[in-house]
């Protein structure tokens, strides 16, 4: 396990005879303990400018330093990592700026904005070998939990990835090779949402329906967490079954698009999901994760300078 880079070590473009080329220079040292691994996840992050001085747009500096006042031992960015087309030269201009110092310590997955450029191939060849290209999607452990990171951002609409999909195949066989105690999956669209158009026809096709497979394959390993991102803003749900259901033994989610974009609104109080618990929309941060033995803790984390929002607790593993 690492540690992020110090501070004042960061990443840095540059630009030469026309030519955009991204150097890494960060550094990690040895975690000084055995302690339970600790993560930082957050989606829908940098724009293609630079931050700038509105408090609703364009904050994802903000979102950095409090990720760096912390040591993590994995930074999970949930999709939509750079606005607004994935291009490779605004990944190094704007997100790489400010988010390069945990590259080395990033475990990305893919959103719909990242492509915005063919085959999202600035997201590709920023994170090389990181982003698993061309499928996007991979497993590792930390500490005692499975994690699991997938691309819904090429899950078709209405169907999603589901048998007969290269992802889908990957998912089950992977899930059936695995047999830890505890389980967290990540990808951008979330499976259940509150939007202010949560009944437009649209919805379940083009953002629910692409992560449905996921979710019954992982319902039926008895998964624990799942974490997604394209919405902007926070919300923590019941654990549910494949079907939004409350489930005690159920997967819970965590959306958290709130890495510096923009904000949206919750939807209206007559459309709130029955397993919606706790949500904000208020201000950027981003979700840290301790993964103990068995159950793991969540802290909201509000970024400086932002309206401060707590929302904290503990989880069981099934």
């Amino acid at each position: 396990m690492v540690r992020k880079a110090m501070l004042a070590v960061v990443s840095s473009a540059v630009v030469a005879a026309g030519l955009l080329t991204h150097t890494s220079v960060a550094s990690v040292a040895p975690r000084a303990s055995a302690a339970y691994p600790v993560i930082a996840a957050v989606g829908d992050i940098a724009c293609k400018n630079p931050p700038a001085n509105n408090r609703q747009a364009c904050q994802y500096d903000d979102v950095s330093d409090a990720i760096a006042a912390r040591d993590y031992d994995a930074f999970l960015p949930l999709g939509d990592v750079q606005y607004e087309y994935g291009r490779y030269v605004d990944f190094v201009q704007n997100y790489d700026a400010y988010f390069g110092r945990f590259r080395d310590i990033a475990r990305p997955v893919p959103g719909n904005h990242d492509y915005g450029t063919a085959g999202a191939a600035g997201y590709y060849r920023y994170f090389g070998d990181l982003g698993h290209g061309p499928g996007g999607y991979y497993s590792y452990d930390l500490g005692s939990w499975h994690v699991i990171a997938l691309n819904s951002a090429v899950c078709p609409a209405g169907v999603g990835c589901g048998p007969g999909d290269p992802q889908y195949a990957w998912l089950k066989k992977d899930l059936a090779a695995n047999d830890a105690a505890c389980t967290l999956a990540y990808w951008h669209h979330p499976r259940f949402d509150w939007l202010k158009y949560q009944n437009a026809d649209w919805t379940e096709d083009y953002e629910f329906f692409k992560s449905k497979p996921f979710w019954e394959l992982l319902s039926a390993a008895h998964a624990d967490v799942v974490l997604a991102g394209h919405n902007h803003n926070y919300s923590r749900w019941l654990p549910m079954d494949a079907d939004g259901n409350y489930d005690p033994k159920g997967i819970r989610q965590f959306v958290v698009g709130t890495g510096g974009r923009n904000l949206n609104n919750l939807g209206s109080v007559s459309t709130r999901p029955a397993t919606f618990e706790r949500g904000w929309a208020g201000g950027f941060g981003f979700l840290q994760l301790k993964l103990k033995d068995g159950s793991y803790d969540w802290k909201f984390v509000s970024a400086p300078g932002q309206p401060d929002f707590v929302d904290a607790g503990t989880g069981d593993c099934h």
